[in-house]
Order: structure tokens, then C-alpha cells, then sequence
């Protein structure tokens, strides 16, 4: 696909399943200033190749940067990476929640809401901070999706006999998970 000279190129990492993607992204553009180039790696590509360029070199940065992230990708699954947060241990490299040692179903968005909080104790995430983080997208002033998954995450937190425990409301603000 050709773009036109003065159009700008927005790199965006997203996956479903996952918050970071390791897909590699090479920028390969008739731009060759270094302003141009810093732009390019600042905004998250992983290389960059101007044109014009040989296939042979093309290739070469092809599977240098495939082998760069599958190695990162295998460093960081060899350990599971845990958060423990009061009765709820969340396994980041499993995507698994248990309370008590009973697992917890979580729709993606609720599992990726508990792990943002759990994993910063004590921040405040403003409803604002909260949707572009997890949705990525601009917000808007919606509440009604953000409030509609922390009500159901935290039913799904809390039996009949406890009060919600895990996640605070900050009114006004937005919402925290106390730190431990």
C-alpha cells in the first residue's frame, strides 16, 4: 500500500487478548530525513528502511526483528508473573484470576481493569485514565460502560456476605484499589 508524501503513518500496537503486542513493526518509507525516522521509532516502530532498499536487506531486518520478539515473547512467559492483592492472586502471563483459590470467570475487559489496579496499589485512575487505558479509544464522558464493568467486577469480587473490598471509589475522581 502507497501513501501519499505528506500523510502521516500512526503506529497502533492491539491485540485482543493481549495489552502490549510483540508483533515487530518496520516502518519501510521513501522518508529518509531523521526527524522523519525518529518519529517513526518514537511512535513505536521496532526499525525503519527507506527507500529505496533490496529485498535481501528488506528480509534480513524481517526476521532479525521476528527472532528479537520471539525471544523477548519466551524470556518473559518462562515465569508467571503474579499480583496478589488480599485473597485474589491474578496470573498476568496466564490470565487467570482465583479468589481463594477458586477461579474467577472475567470477561477480558474486567480481568484487564483488575490487573491495571491491582498492579498500582493506591493510584488513583480517573474514569477518563481508566477508558483510554482499557479500551484505548477516547473517552467521551460514557460512564455508563466503565461504571456497567466495575459493577459486574466487583459482584464477581465479593459473595453476598462481604461488602466490596477491591476496588474504591473515589468520587468525583474515579476509582483505586488500596494499597496492600
Amino acid at each position: 500500500m502507497c501513501c501519499p508524501k505528506n500523510h502521516s503513518i500512526i503506529i497502533i500496537r492491539k491485540c485482543k487478548h493481549f495489552t502490549l503486542s510483540s508483533l515487530p513493526v518496520i516502518i519501510a518509507t521513501a522518508k529518509d530525513s531523521d526527524t522523519d525516522k525518529m518519529l517513526g521509532l518514537n511512535l513505536g516502530a521496532d526499525d525503519y528502511i527507506t527507500k529505496p532498499f533490496s529485498l535481501v536487506e528488506l528480509l534480513a531486518r524481517i526476521k532479525a526483528n521476528i527472532r528479537r520478539a520471539t525471544v523477548y515473547s519466551h524470556s518473559d512467559s518462562s515465569r508467571d508473573k503474579i499480583i496478589q492483592y488480599k485473597d485474589l492472586v491474578i496470573n498476568v502471563s496466564k490470565y487467570t484470576i482465583s479468589k481463594n483459590g477458586t477461579d474467577l470467570n472475567l470477561t477480558h475487559t474486567e480481568f484487564e481493569i483488575i490487573r491495571l489496579l491491582a498492579t498500582n496499589q493506591g493510584r488513583a485512575f480517573s474514569k477518563e485514565q481508566l477508558y483510554n487505558i482499557i479500551w484505548k479509544e477516547a473517552y467521551y464522558g460514557n460512564e455508563n460502560v466503565l461504571n456497567t464493568h466495575i459493577n459486574r467486577l466487583r459482584n464477581k469480587l465479593s459473595d453476598e456476605r462481604e461488602k466490596n473490598t477491591y476496588i474504591k471509589t473515589l468520587w468525583g475522581i474515579g476509582y483505586k484499589m488500596e494499597e496492600e
